[in-house]
């Protein structure tokens, strides 16, 4: 109750503000009221040109908003717009293949931050809400906006932040202008593809018809090649029995109170060869016949294509009845293994996949008269992302498939006798293994296939959207300057599709060597492998694996007659429906969401004064109801089979269907914005908002799954849950800003915010679509009761007996459950908001210009704090926030007599990036990055420059629980680009 007269009166102060707030002593309007996500920023030049004009947006802005601009047309700070945006206060980025590629802002992920274009909403792919600004070139933007406080006119969805790319239009800046800029990509660590990729972009902008006609075409095409080497952990599974390994030599030193125990599953390394393409391009085509209306149609494109060769070699460690020697830490963590037999295999994967982004949108204004301003916005968007050739991910797993030489394989010789792990805090493990018969290495033909498979995924989003926005100005003596109001439609819709052949075996283990020559395998040396990291390079001790043609293997796989294969030979499996290994299967899973959002808005400004200090106060309220509707491609349980014992099994629909389920919500979201200028170039802001951020695409769907077999005890079903409401935050900022000097400034702020509605999984009994339960039947009871009568114990296994035999069916067949039986009670698990969560952090930031020298320094750091981090020690499942962590930046920059450049160094601390199959927290290590940009003027039009990104050749670690339950582990070269620019 109190919790609800709070939200109410939240709503009363946000409406008294809006109709009262006309008692303040009023000031002479402002004839300059656009927001500045409006703010046409590509005349800026330069790097001090372009931090000057950003400082002037952040000065100049309502609420708390930081911003990056052009240099130049067709020249952003950074190749990539997530790399740019880290520069900003409380702005992090998560990086995909070593380049930016989607944020946190202020402690909250990328699924927390709405990313709009021009103000319009995008839509974003892989089954969730981030975007990923890896797929945007920057040479067609001209600025970026980042609202880390909601107001009413900007869309929702942003909790951490709305992040606004604007991108140029010609009747902005009129006239000719354009430029061409031509560069070649090197990235130290490309082995297999071209050591110079190139990239090409272009911008051309006219007008024509004394300016009331204008047309802008950019466009951009990026390659780049490179490797990723890694090493993995697939997890760490808790509690594993080791009582049955005979002879086992066990150092345990494990301190924990609970006993609990953590063992690695399987140990390998990795080198992922990658060939990236982007391919971008706007056409913006404007109409002006009068100051009093302008058209805008506008069509964005691109498309990103990644092609990976990866090549993964390592062991499996199986745990549980072959373990010889294991020493346990104070942590319950297993450092130290060796385990028996095994193989050393060799993972041979072709992954392919694009993503492509479509967008045509219209924007009509009109100047009524001089208090009426209409705005009319509309945009149709797309936005795929799927497999390509292969499939997201095909893969064929070739290794030691013999016992050694006998009359079958006369040459094969070895198999593993041993494999050890060693793992430490820090750096990667060290895995070894010894072969049988005292050989040093295998040898090709101890070489065969073992299995395969291929997945391809599609995910579609489509958004169509209509705003409508209007502004009234207050042409009278009063404090009241402006109204603003406005609604918007977006109907959004999200499909993901999966295609999955299953894990297919490709002859078995002991056999397969038979059917491939030789000469197809050959020996690749790693002995420099992943040499930044302890452990690795000269650390390691293995230090080679065998390499096939991926495709040779998949043919002679494919060649095998599996129907009849020769006796001793062994067996394989390509069911007939996938058309062999990788033939097109039928799609596994089929989810959709859909959203219908209608929105309303106004918002009243005002300036006054307040003891001779000039206030301005922006006050407003957003009211939005969305409508979910969503479908899933289900074939249900109709019953549960006891099969014997404690055997069971589901027995499902002949044929899939479509599930159905909706939800509805609703929202106010008040805002008050208030900045006063306590004395010349000193300002001071508060802001109060709400916010919200919709729930994740995946947890709202309509799905039914019956996880596992259904033995007593054990029924579990998770279900999507479509009702789910929207996060909500309440938001308090506190900053002061002090402009000292052109250029310069030195700001502090306090932020604080309350979110509720967090998504906890909750379990309840329930009783599902008419399922019976024959354990509890009439027929187990009387089944128990003659069993009982005849001195028997009534087992599991006796019960079923008896069952069959009072009913005349043969022993052993199966029971399934009939209309006298009870309900099955099944534990059903879903999404449900119950979580609610407080973050606070200090927000610091300097800019500082050396007067003419052309020197200047860019500096700043955030500080987060939260009840929302994850315990280490905690066991099972725990809410917690994944990415909250510190962050820094800094740049040295310089500019002067034609020649420009800046040093950057940006730091992020070690953050929660999420939950592993058994719950367990994993964590990214922190990381830091140094790069440089240098430009240097040949004429007042052609420019030439070279950058380098991780100069310093940083890695990326990720571990589980405690650093010496090492997960992932990722080395990446620098990347230098050397190019030339002209502008005219």
């Amino acid at each position: 109750m109190n919790q609800t007269r709070f939200k109410l009166s939240r709503l009363a102060l946000s409406l008294s503000l809006i109709t009262g707030a006309g008692a303040l002593a009023p000031v002479s309007a402002n004839d300059d009221v656009a927001a500045t996500t409006d703010v046409e920023v590509i005349q800026v030049t330069g790097i001090r040109g372009s931090l000057a004009k950003s400082m002037d947006i952040k000065r100049e802005s309502t609420g708390v908003v930081d911003a990056i601009t052009a240099e130049d047309i067709g020249k952003f700070p950074d190749t990539n717009l997530a790399e740019s945006l880290q520069r900003i206060t409380g702005v992090s980025i998560d990086r995909s293949n070593n380049e930016g590629s989607k944020i946190t802002v202020r402690g909250f992920g990328p699924e927390f931050n709405l990313v709009t274009l021009n103000g319009r909403q995008m839509p974003t792919t892989g089954g969730g809400r981030s975007f990923d600004f890896g797929n945007i070139a920057t040479e067609g933007v001209s600025g970026v906006q980042v609202h880390k406080t909601a107001r009413a006119d900007v869309p929702s969805g942003g909790i951490g932040a709305t992040v606004n790319i604007s991108t140029a239009r010609p009747l902005a800046n009129p006239g000719l202008k354009a430029s061409v800029g031509v560069k070649a990509v090197h990235d130290t660590s490309n082995e297999v593809g071209d050591d110079l990729t190139p990239e090409v972009s272009a911008i051309f902008s006219n007008t024509f018809a004394d300016d009331t006609f204008g047309i802008l075409v950019s466009g951009s095409v990026q390659e780049r090649n490179n490797r990723a080497e890694g090493m993995a952990v697939d997890n760490w599974i808790p509690n594993v029995d080791l009582s049955i390994s005979p002879d086992l030599q066990l150092t345990d030193n494990n301190q924990r109170a609970d006993g609990n125990t953590w063992y690695p599953q399987n140990a390998g390394y990795e080198m992922l060869d990658n060939d990236r393409k982007r391919t971008n391009g706007q056409v913006v085509l404007q109409f002006a016949p009068s100051d009093a209306f302008k058209a805008t149609l506008d069509y964005t494109y691109s498309k990103t294509e990644l092609d990976v060769e990866r090549v993964g070699f390592g062991i499996w460690f199986n745990n549980g009845g072959n373990v010889k020697s294991a020493t346990i830490n104070e942590n319950g963590t297993y450092v130290d293994m060796t385990e028996v037999n095994g193989d050393f295999a060799t993972n041979l994967n072709r992954n392919g996949s694009a993503s492509e982004n479509k967008s045509l949108g219209l924007n009509l204004e009109w100047q009524v008269n001089d208090a009426l301003h209409l705005e009319l916005d509309a945009h149709s968007s797309e936005a795929v992302s799927m497999g390509t050739g292969l499939g997201h991910d095909a893969y064929m797993i070739i290794g030691n498939t013999s016992w050694g030489g006998n009359a079958v394989h006369p040459n094969a010789t070895a198999n593993l006798e041993t494999k050890s792990a060693a793992f430490t805090a820090g750096g990667i493990p060290v895995i070894d293994f010894t072969l049988t018969n005292g050989q040093a290495e295998l040898l090709p033909q101890d070489m065969g296939s073992l299995f395969g498979g291929v997945s391809k995924n599609e995910d579609k989003n489509e958004m169509d959207q209509v705003q409508l926005k209007g502004q009234w100005l207050n042409s009278s003596n009063s404090a009241l300057v402006a109204i603003d109001f406005g609604a918007a439609y977006t109907d959004t819709s999200f499909r993901s599709t999966n295609a999955y052949s299953g894990q297919l075996a490709a002859g078995w283990w002991l056999w397969s060597a038979d059917w491939y020559p030789d000469d197809m395998f050959y020996r690749v040396d790693t002995s420099s492998l992943l040499d930044q990291f302890s452990g690795g390079g000269s650390d390691k001790k293995i230090n080679y694996f065998y390499m096939a043609d991926f495709y040779d293997v998949v043919d002679i796989a494919e060649s095998i007659d599996c129907d009849n294969v020769d006796a001793g030979i062994g067996a394989c499996s390509w069911p007939a429906e996938l058309g062999g290994v990788f033939g097109a299967g039928p799609i596994d899973d089929d989810h959709r969401v859909s959203e219908e959002t209608l929105s309303f808005y106004t918002q009243a400004r005002f300036e006054s004064e307040f003891n001779g200090m000039p206030i301005n106060i922006t006050t407003g309220l957003r009211y939005e109801q969305t409508d979910v509707t969503a479908n899933s491609l289900e074939r249900p349980a109709v019953s549960m089979q006891w099969v014997n014992g404690n055997e069971w099994a589901y027995t499902y629909a002949t044929d899939r269907s479509f599930s159905d389920g909706e939800g509805k919500t609703r929202e106010f979201l008040p805002n008050v914005d208030m900045n006063i200028e306590i004395k010349d170039d000193l300002i001071g802001r508060f802001s109060y908002s709400r916010s919200l951020t919709r729930p994740p695409v995946g947890a709202l769907r309509s799905t039914t799954s019956f996880d596992g077999n259904p033995k007593v005890g054990q029924r579990k079903v998770t279900v999507g849950n479509p009702a789910l409401k929207p996060y909500t935050a309440d938001n308090i900022d506190l900053s002061l800003e002090y402009y000292y000097q052109p250029g310069s400034y030195v700001s502090a702020g306090y932020y604080r915010k309350q979110v509720e509605n967090f998504l906890v999984k909750t379990t309840s009994e329930e009783n599902l679509a008419g399922i019976r339960d024959p354990f509890i039947g009439p027929r187990a009871e009387q089944a128990i009761a003659d069993l009982v009568a005849a001195g028997l114990q009534p087992t599991d296994q006796a019960i079923h007996d008896q069952i069959n035999a009072n009913q005349g069916t043969p022993q052993g067949t199966p029971i399934t459950g009939d209309e006298n039986d009870p309900l099955t009670v099944f534990s059903v698990s879903r999404d449900t908001n119950v979580e609610t969560a407080n973050l606070w952090g200090w927000e610091l930031a300097a800019q500082h210009m050396f007067g003419e020298t052309g020197f200047g320094v860019q500096a700043n750091a955030t500080l987060v704090y939260g009840d929302v981090e994850a315990d280490v020690n905690a066991i099972g499942y725990q809410f917690a926030l994944p990415g909250l962590s510190d962050s820094a930046n800094m740049s040295l920059i310089y500019e002067n007599y034609g020649l420009s450049m800046r040093i950057s160094y940006n730091w992020r601390d070690e953050f929660l990036s999420g939950f592993d199959q058994h719950s367990a927290p994993v964590f990214t290590e922190a990381y830091g990055q140094w790069d440089f940009n240098v430009n240097y003027a040949v004429t007042d039009n052609l420019t030439v420059f070279v950058e380098g990104l991780n100069i310093t050749e940083e890695t990326q670690r990720t571990y589980v629980r405690f650093k010496e339950q090492f997960l992932r582990g990722y080395q990446y070269g620098a990347r230098y680009n050397l190019g030339v620019r002209y502008t005219f």
